[in-house]
């Protein structure tokens, strides 16, 4: 296993040692497995030639932690349109014109040989932007469809890194865990989907004060 695998499998054990979380997980697997999902949320957090309905245990629970993080407004997301899906990933020339596109003030770097990197390459924006924070209140749409309310918080100039394609559930968690942000780019999308944890590095990255009920990440030194 890799590091980021290794992590993932200490979360499965630390959520089947709580009933309570462990039930979610069940449900979570089972939602996979009947299809009943958003693939394209899933797709922010993991996509594989695999289909989640057969991702392992340690998988769906790093997938699992990430989508609370958004449904209780721990992490915030920003959506950046490219107007493109990605091509395949040794389309490595193809995929950093496309990201061009971006509007501005944001700007992706592409590695172009990656050579076992953390990441695809890099996203930035240089200066301040507005993610968007579930609030956990509920609402009916038009179409009969539930949703939560979502509120603005700013961020102010960053950069994190880039994942295009193909990727496991436990890297975009260790990404979330390690630098507290990632963008995806996940295929069949064209739009990048930008992930933040407040509680890892919103007190360092936000323009104005974390929301209350967020609590700062600390090491416990």
């Amino acid at each position: 296993m890799t590091v980021h695998e290794d992590a993932a499998q200490v979360l499965l054990e630390v959520v089947q040692a709580d009933p309570e979380s462990a039930s979610m997980l069940a449900k979570m697997s089972a939602s996979l497995h009947e299809g009943a999902y958003n693939r394209q949320l899933i797709a922010w957090v993991g996509q594989t030639q695999r289909d989640p309905a057969y991702w392992p245990p340690h998988q769906v629970a790093a997938l699992m932690d990430v989508l609370n993080g958004l449904a209780n407004g721990r992490i915030v997301r920003r959506r950046i349109p490219v107007g493109e899906m990605p091509g395949p990933d040794a389309d490595r020339h193809g995929n950093a014109t496309r990201l061009r596109n971006l509007d501005t003030p944001f700007h992706a770097h592409l590695d172009m040989s990656q050579n076992g990197a953390d990441s695809d390459g890099a996203l930035s924006w240089d200066q301040p932007v507005n993610f968007w924070r579930a609030l956990g209140v509920r609402m009916l749409h038009e179409q009969g469809l539930h949703s939560s309310l979502h509120a603005p918080f700013e961020v102010r100039p960053w950069r994190v890194p880039l994942e295009v394609g193909y990727t496991l559930p436990s890297r975009t968690l260790t990404h979330l865990m390690v630098e507290g942000a990632v963008a995806r780019w996940a295929y069949e999308d064209d739009e990048v989907c930008l992930l933040l944890d407040l509680a890892r590095i919103g007190t360092a990255a936000g323009t104005r004060p974390l929301p209350a009920d967020i609590e700062p990440f600390s090491l416990g030194l």
